[in-house]
């Protein structure tokens, strides 16, 4: 599974063309994200004018569609609650419980925009694959 953070879907759903880009070229793998990247994009829609809410609106339930949503179930405590452990700094709980999903899940890659300092605590089996926006070329 490749995932996308709440960075990269909030580039996606203003139309950044180098994320598009990366998504096409997710085509043929399963594509993730989970509930509380899911539950930050949802929040950002519901911000500004009302057309443009209306349009956010029908992008993201079409994501939505498209997407594994992942839980923040046991699984992803657990292996939150592991890498916190570990983690010489208090990590954020909401990266560390968003990264236990990705881990308890199988994650092979997760495509970001966010800075490497927001990595949570600990080593991850998965690959963590930096997207530079067009927007900051």
């Amino acid at each position: 599974m490749r995932a996308l953070d709440g960075s990269a879907l909030a580039a996606l759903l203003e139309g950044d063309p180098a994320v598009r880009t990366v998504l096409r070229g997710l085509r043929g793998h399963e594509v993730g994200t989970t509930e509380i990247s899911f539950a930050e994009l949802s929040c950002q829609v519901e911000v500004g004018p009302p057309r443009a809410r209306a349009h956010r609106r029908m992008i993201l339930d079409r994501l939505r569609r498209k997407l594994t949503v992942l839980p923040i179930d046991g699984r992803a405590v657990a292996e939150a609650a592991r890498r916190a452990a570990a983690s010489p700094r208090r990590p954020d709980l909401l990266r560390l419980l968003e990264w236990g999903a990705l881990e308890a899940n199988g994650c092979e890659v997760l495509h970001t925009r966010a800075p490497p300092r927001t990595v949570p605590g600990g080593s991850w089996r998965f690959k963590v694959v930096r997207l530079v926006s067009s927007k900051m070329q």
